[in-house]
């Protein structure tokens, strides 16, 4: 496997030319397509001018919240629901071992009670239980994280017309609105919104210059992934609001494993939107359209300077598109709540006590 740091893979589209029904088919098959450079990754220029203040807005809140009283943060933790909403620290396993690298807030962008039936709010209460909101200690979080991610799904419609045409030209059996279809119907979108700790030297005698620190290699599960750039903020200081830097690393980031076996430095733009595709599309479209591993690499300190990013944070959002639970998405027959939970099981105890090696 060889490491390339170059973003010449990656490929961009424009705002203006994804909604106005130009023909874009070359570079969808390029970000996803079934060939050895393909990273499933598409980033999207020229958003609109709300994009950067609706990121901002949530992005800094993410430093916010992660910054409250231990006990503030605890009202939001859901364990019945494997820390699939709400509040999620150390929970998560990456590496064999308790994810303590990085905090996340999760919920649904779209509808505060995705499911009413109590029955399927026991048996699948990663998705069907109702948000968790912060609403005594951090309000202005719920309105931030739902219009950020609800702009984020209605670009993400328009990503799916496009991937729905490419996929029925080459596979006719394939619905020509099979992706639009899943953001449209699904009542299980999910969206978090990561905070990544300043990094300070060694956790648990692990190497903090691991491609992976900050974030270990996994698919995503789902059918597209909406992700924001990620926004690095000095922690040092927050008299007058969290500032936002450039992050001093060039080598911290996110790293994409093409279908090439090679890995690619991806960088997103301040002001891009990136979308990639996940496992459940990629069995929809029977490999078609693919999904790559991916990982975050965090930001090194150098070995005669460990505190110079001890402040140094980074906060990101992703949102999640996927089938409705009861949607079949594996050749043996198993719908997308059944998999999920095989899926979750790699990263949680089924107990939701403690978290399981996998």
């Amino acid at each position: 496997m060889t490491t390339s740091t170059s973003d010449n893979q990656v490929v961009v589209v424009d705002y203006q030319d994804l909604v106005s029904g130009t023909d874009i088919s070359a570079k969808i098959e390029e970000a996803f397509g079934a060939h050895e450079h393909c990273l499933g990754l598409l980033l999207v220029s020229n958003l609109p001018k709300e994009y950067l203040a609706l990121r901002e807005r949530l992005l800094k809140l993410a430093s916010t919240f992660a910054a409250l009283p231990e006990e503030a943060k605890d009202k939001t933790v859901h364990a019945a629901s494997r820390y699939s909403f709400g509040w999620s620290c150390g929970k998560e396993i990456m590496n064999g071992k308790p994810d303590v690298s990085k905090g996340s807030y999760y919920a649904n962008p779209l509808m505060d009670e995705p499911e009413s039936s109590k029955i399927l709010q026991e048996q699948f209460p990663e998705y069907c239980h109702p948000n968790v909101w912060p609403s005594e200690d951090l309000p202005e979080l719920e309105v931030a994280f739902k219009e950020l991610g609800q702009f984020i799904v209605e670009l993400g419609k328009q990503v799916a017309k496009e991937c729905d045409k490419l996929v029925h030209s080459k596979l006719p059996s394939f619905s020509p609105t099979h992706l639009q279809d899943v953001i449209r119907d699904s009542k299980t979108t999910k969206a978090r919104l990561l905070h990544y700790y300043p990094q300070t030297g060694t956790i648990e005698g692990e190497k903090r210059d691991d491609m992976d620190s900050w974030c270990g290699w996994h698919l995503d599960h789902g059918s597209l992934t909406g992700l924001t750039s990620a926004m690095y903020i000095d922690e040092s200081d927050k008299s007058e609001g969290w500032k936002e830097v450039s992050c001093p690393d060039p080598e911290a980031g996110l790293y994409i494993r093409n279908r090439g076996q090679q890995v690619v430095k991806a960088s997103i733009p301040r002001d891009h939107l990136a979308f990639q595709t996940g496992e459940a599309l990629q069995l929809a479209t029977r490999g078609l359209l693919a999904a790559t591993p991916h990982c975050v690499r965090g930001a090194t300190p150098p070995e005669n300077d460990p505190k110079h990013y001890a402040t140094l944070a980074r906060n990101t959002f992703a949102v999640f598109m996927q089938p409705s639970l009861e949607t079949i998405v594996t050749e043996d027959g198993r719908n997308f709540g059944e998999w999920t939970k095989e899926v979750l099981d790699r990263y949680y105890d089924k107990d939701s006590k403690q978290a399981k090696k996998h």
